[in-house]
């Protein structure tokens, strides 16, 4: 593993095996044709191994999301500077597919994708609507955290953190989409826009 990054080492078991393989299955083939099958093959294991963790497809695929969230921890923790202003930043740039530091990690742009596949699966799908909508609340109550230690520090404005989270976690999740769905990538001025706010808006200007 590179400097403890996730996703760039062999799997230390079998579970984290069919999760690192259900992630490239998705990037692969979609939701649509995810199978057991084509994830046991990507992960070199018996469906029968498969099936010692998970009851089905769903039941994996609840379990991918809660191990993607625990990436995305590992993730910013191991790039968490301490200064509110450069972490908010972050946060950002992770969501938004910029995984650091190996070449081994997945690609920005299939990731993103694959988030949109599962996103969509919520419709329909009673459990996946709670756990995205979890999802959501841990997300919001992670950069709310990092902008009270900007009001804090003198870092930020004096704004309401979770609003001002819901807000910034929104714009991400449309460019998130978008992305996702057309042929073109504004990816990047979107991110530009997203700093200027941070900047111009959120940051406390020094006084003249």
């Amino acid at each position: 593993m590179v400097d403890g990054v996730p996703f760039s080492d062999e799997p230390g078991d079998s579970r984290e095996a069919i999760m690192q393989a259900t992630f490239c299955a998705l990037q692969e083939h979609g939701y649509a044709g995810l199978s057991i099958q084509r994830i046991a093959d990507q992960a070199e294991l018996s469906k029968s191994t498969f099936y010692h963790h998970f009851d089905g497809k769903d039941d994996l695929l609840l379990s991918f999301l809660e191990y993607i969230l625990d990436t995305f921890d590992q993730l910013f923790q191991l790039e968490s500077s301490g200064d509110p202003h450069n972490d908010l930043k972050t946060f950002m740039s992770l969501i938004l597919g910029d995984l650091p530091h190996a070449e081994e990690l997945p690609d920005r742009d299939a990731a993103l994708r694959a988030y949109v596949e599962l996103r969509a699966h919520a419709v329909r799908t009673p459990e996946f609507r709670a756990k995205f909508t979890e999802t959501d609340h841990r997300f919001t109550d992670r950069v709310a955290t990092i902008i009270e230690e900007g009001i804090d520090e003198g870092v930020f404005a004096d704004v309401d953190p979770e609003l001002t989270a819901q807000f910034l976690l929104t714009m991400l999740d449309g460019i998130v989409l978008q992305s996702a769905t057309r042929e073109d990538d504004p990816v990047e001025p979107m991110r530009e826009s997203l700093d200027a706010y941070i900047d111009e808006q959120l940051v406390v200007q020094d006084e003249k």
